[in-house]
């Protein structure tokens, strides 16, 4: 079955296009949300949490790839199933973050678009005029506004949830995590809210279509392998949407 064909995939674009035409037609929001982070003179963009929250980012991505590559080559080496984690779970993982951090969003959106960031417009106190998300300009060169690479990051935690454990808590997890990671974006003028948005919308559906066509069988049914004493059986789940 094509992706598109599925019921939430077409939930998940049809969000995605409402809310771009809204801050396409609307750029005020970006704006009024952005004022309420400042403070009537400057952001705080060098802030020690705004530092902290990109350093734990940076660790936690790692450490995250690292600790599931290991239990990988465990599960080969010994023949185990430890969270189910195989090579086709690896390659995925990597792909959504390449694909959706790296090739859409830093090289596709950042450097194509040229979105002056918060604090460097004249809004808040910069030189550089406002554009509405999704509006080519010439205020920014390189690794601009639009969309939020550190936004992308928090919500890869999507693609782990797919990959290793689907249940709703988890799935609020993620969500609580990458919200918590633009917020702070926010918060030191780094983004508008928009940026982050797309960025949320860009890992879903990088995460979505992946697992898909990598992870769920024909009928839509993710399968994993469970470990017995003696030999492997497998056993069929439905995905929660």
């Amino acid at each position: 079955m094509s992706y598109l064909q599925l019921r939430r995939s077409q939930v998940i674009l049809g969000a995605f296009a409402l809310f771009s035409l809204i801050v396409v037609l609307a750029p005020s929001v970006d704006l009024a949300i952005s004022r309420l982070f400042f403070n009537g003179i400057a952001f705080e963009p060098n802030a020690w949490w705004v530092r902290l929250q990109q350093e734990a980012l940076a660790y936690f991505l790692c450490i995250t790839l690292m600790s599931v590559v290991l239990v990988y080559a465990w599960n080969r080496l010994l023949r185990h199933q430890v969270m189910n984690i195989d090579g086709r779970k690896v390659a995925y993982l990597l792909l959504v973050l390449v694909l959706g951090a790296g090739v859409v969003v830093n090289l596709g959106l950042k450097d194509n678009f040229g979105r002056a960031r918060p604090r460097d417009t004249r809004e808040f106190g910069g030189q550089r005029q406002f554009t509405p998300a999704f509006t080519i300009s010439s205020q920014c060169r390189k690794n601009c506004s639009f969309s939020s690479g550190d936004a992308a990051g928090g919500f890869f935690t999507i693609a782990l949830v797919m990959a290793l454990q689907r249940r709703r808590a988890w799935y609020v997890a993620a969500g609580a995590f990458g919200v918590a990671i633009s917020i702070t974006r926010l918060a030191s003028g780094a983004h508008f809210f928009s940026d982050t948005v797309v960025s949320f919308f860009v890992m879903l559906l990088v995460s979505d279509v992946l697992y898909h066509y990598m992870l769920a069988d024909p009928g839509g049914r993710v399968t994993e392998a469970i470990a017995v004493p003696a030999h492997a059986h497998t056993r069929t789940i439905s995905p929660a949407g």
